[in-house]
């Protein structure tokens, strides 16, 4: 990956291959910063599959990112992991030895399938992005057995015991 942007990968070597042929990628302890999340340690194995008129992505991410936990407000850093599969198609077919032009081919709009842009890169951060926010708990904790905060006295349960009397 020499492009600028760490997520962009070319894979014009392989739409110009045979079906069957695979490029592994594999990225290495890099930050991914959203609107409200940053994850960090990003580790990403990707293999690349040529099949008939498209290229299947398959692979594994794993990143650490802070959340706050629901039971006691600390923050704490957590480690998420996402498996993802995704499809894309090139800008042309030209490339793969097919004359036609994308939008002529018989792919529905109603699918989701992501296009390759017309330099043949796959920009990885929406998928990257997506498969990572979906692992993230709704309720995160710092810990299993975090004890979370006496609702009279705000008391942080893990570090200090609470003398109020809650039922």
């Amino acid at each position: 990956m020499q492009n600028k942007n760490k997520f962009h990968v070319n894979l014009s070597s392989l739409l110009r291959g045979n079906i069957g042929d695979i490029k592994k990628v594999t990225i290495n302890d890099v930050e991914l910063s959203t609107h409200n999340q940053t994850f960090n340690n990003i580790i990403a194995n990707i293999n690349f599959i040529r099949i008939d008129k498209s290229i299947i992505a398959r692979g594994e991410i794993t990143a650490k990112t802070k959340i706050i936990c629901s039971r006691c407000t600390d923050e704490t850093v957590q480690i998420i992991s996402s498996n993802y599969e995704e499809e894309y198609i090139p800008h042309k077919y030209d490339i793969m030895g097919f004359d036609n032009l994308i939008d002529n081919y018989d792919y529905n709009d109603d699918i989701d399938i992501q296009r390759l842009d017309k330099r043949n890169f796959v920009d990885l951060t929406s998928l990257f992005e997506n498969s990572l926010y979906s692992e993230i708990s709704i309720a995160p904790k710092c810990k299993e057995h975090c004890k979370g905060i006496c609702i009279n006295c705000m008391k942080n349960l893990n570090y200090e015991k609470c003398l109020c009397k809650t039922p």
